[in-house]
């Protein structure tokens, strides 16, 4: 009901005394001057122009609303295409003139809102709606190729549509005479083909996008009838609460089950989300032509309903696959883009952190774009650690992730240890023993006293004490092949082992040569492979435990050096009786470990095996 008219004019008389419009937008008279015109730039008028506050109903309000923004109140619109009364395509004195004609039944007819289109890659031009913060199609979905030109298959058979689990559509009751009205109905492989069947900058609205249209509308009890299309011209009697208020225009157009027959048309109206319930389901809403209400359910992703679509791109979605091969520092994941939101990914990979929500500001890969599935190499992990890992995408309205997956990398097997000099020297963890990866090149005890450098052979020769020496006497051997130590030095009190480290005992390489297979074949898995230092052959050297075992040869108890480059000689801190004292060997012709008791006054070189 207009407001009375005597209030109206006497509402538009105090405003000619307060508001003059001049050409250049100077005071005159000390009256508030409108100078600034606001040119039309939206499309989110509804029905009729003149409701300028959107309140859904024009009245006094809307001139209120309308005096505050041309005057400079501070009022701002919430819809420019309302506020433009007379439709001239500029705000200003004409557009409250025409309003005011209007609600004082002075005869201004108010014009329509101007109608919205998109149109899909066939050429079929939808009308559109903006309801609340979104923007429908307000007509079904007629479309029967994919975005990128690619046809979806038209399926008219019921037994063939019936085993389908890829994208088709079909006319109700395959008559091409019902897409008019009601458009045609897509099983959901459709709607989630990943070619799209929506218009360019439109897709098929998720679950969450259907409950915002629902809860703006008023909730699931009533929406329903503000979107239904009013009457039975297409409805079935007695079509309960539809007011159309929202402009959806929802038609009947019933569904096709699962089995290939027809249901419903005239009495329902079914329309796909583009969420997945579960593996062979997905999320819908309905209405019913005796049902104010929407309602909402998942059902086989088989079945044909109408599709809808809303304005706007989206991210991409994205699962996360498994995280395997599990390392110390490495692992392997990946994703699966199952939809580019509308727009081309132009980046996708993983990210990972210590926190459960990872994004692409922590770590990530990167690899290549475009939809699909893909594996990314995850490096620089910390061992023995947790991390949170999760695919992502991103296109341009943002970047999409998948669920996020936690996995522990296995503990260090590489590591460091210094000793009293400051040699550091790579470890390795070999089954349950943590070892040294090089030989030992020390030169204090523990506690820092000087273990002798013995260069003279007749010295050597009668050492009874510990000392060391380099092959042939030659620093230079030092860095690759270590020192050797007599047997003396190993077993003295003063250590020379790094702290937490100890010179294995002869039941302690067993173990190692058991963890490797044995006595026949460990030898190679110990030894570095290729000629660089073993001579040819090396046979078997694989260096699979990564030990590393070089042929650093050994110092005879008479002082004279041999088999660098054949041999590897490596002490344990077991005697075998009173001058003799186990030991392993490895040798450039074969694969084997051997054991040995030996002259405590030989030089051999020396690995170290972790306390604990």
């Amino acid at each position: 009901m207009k407001p009375n008219a005597v209030t109206v004019i006497i509402f538009s008389i105090l405003l000619s005394g307060l508001v003059v419009l001049t050409p250049g937008g100077t005071a005159a008279d000390g009256k508030l001057i409108i100078s600034a015109n606001t040119q039309v730039a939206d499309a989110c008028c509804q029905g009729k122009r003149g409701n300028v506050n959107s309140a859904g109903i024009i009245d006094l309000g809307d001139l209120s609303a309308l005096v505050s923004y041309l005057t400079g109140g501070g009022y701002v619109l919430p819809c420019v295409d309302a506020a433009n009364v007379n439709g001239a395509g500029i705000v200003d004195l004409g557009d409250l003139s025409a309003l005011v004609s209007y609600l004082t039944g002075g005869g201004y007819v108010l014009p329509d809102c101007p109608v919205t289109t998109v149109t899909d890659i066939d050429g079929n031009v939808y009308q559109t709606v903006t309801i609340g913060t979104q923007v429908w199609m307000k007509e079904n979905l007629k479309v029967t190729h994919y975005r990128n030109g690619v046809a979806i298959p038209n399926v008219t058979d019921g037994a063939t549509w019936a085993g389908l689990t890829t994208g088709a559509y079909c006319e109700y009751n395959n008559d091409v005479n019902n897409v008019s009205t009601y458009g045609r109905l897509y099983n959901w492989y459709s709607v989630a083909d990943s070619r799209n069947i929506a218009p360019t900058g439109w897709h098929v609205p998720t679950d969450a996008e259907w409950q915002t249209l629902v809860d703006y509308l008023g909730g699931s009890s009533v929406a329903g009838g503000k979107m239904k299309e009013v009457g039975y011209a297409h409805w079935l009697n007695p079509n309960t609460g539809a007011n159309n208020e929202s402009g959806f225009s929802g038609l009947p157009g019933g569904y096709r089950y699962s089995d290939g027959t027809y249901q419903s048309i005239g009495g329902s109206a079914y329309f796909w989300s583009s969420t997945e319930g579960s593996s062979n389901s997905a999320w819908y809403r309905y209405l019913h032509y005796d049902y104010s209400g929407v309602g909402r359910l998942t059902s086989d992703k088989r079945l044909g309903f109408s599709v809808r679509c809303v304005k706007g791109d989206l991210v991409p979605t994205i699962v996360t696959v498994a995280v395997s091969e599990i390392a110390e520092t490495t692992a392997k994941c990946g994703g699966n883009i199952t939809s580019d939101g509308g727009a081309t990914v132009t980046a996708r990979g993983v990210c990972w952190s210590t926190n459960p929500a990872p994004t692409i500001a922590n770590s990530k890969t990167t690899d290549g774009a475009g939809i699909g599935s893909f594996i990314s190499s995850i490096a620089g992990l910390a061992c023995n650690t947790p991390y949170y890992v999760r695919a992502y995408a991103t296109n341009s309205v943002g970047t999409g992730y998948g669920e996020a997956i936690s996995f522990t990398t296995n503990e260090c097997i590489t590591g460091t240890v210094a000793d009293i000099d400051g040699n550091s020297y790579q470890t390795i963890k070999i089954g349950n023993q943590w070892w040294m990866a090089a030989n030992l090149k020390v030169t204090h005890y523990r506690n820092g006293n000087a273990i002798p450098n013995i260069t003279n052979a007749t010295t050597w020769s009668g050492l009874t004490t510990g000392a060391y020496c380099e092959y042939n006497n030659d620093i230079n051997n030092v860095a690759t092949y270590g020192r050797l130590y007599n047997w003396y030095a190993v077993a003295d009190g003063r250590n020379i082992a790094p702290m937490g480290w100890h010179v294995p005992t002869d039941a302690e390489w067993q173990t190692l040569v058991d963890y490797l297979g044995g006595d026949a074949v460990a030898g190679g898995k110990m030894k570095e492979a290729g000629t660089t230092h073993w001579l040819s052959p090396n046979t078997g050297a694989t260096n699979e435990s990564g030990f590393s075992g070089l042929p650093g040869g050994y110092r005879q108890q008479n002082g004279t050096y041999r088999d660098i480059g054949y041999h590897a000689y490596f002490w344990s801190s077991t005697e075998n009786y009173s001058n003799c004292a186990w030991y392993r060997g490895l040798d450039y012709g074969n694969s084997e470990v051997y054991r040995y008791g030996y002259l405590e006054g030989c030089g051999f070189s020396v690995r170290c095996v972790r306390d604990y």
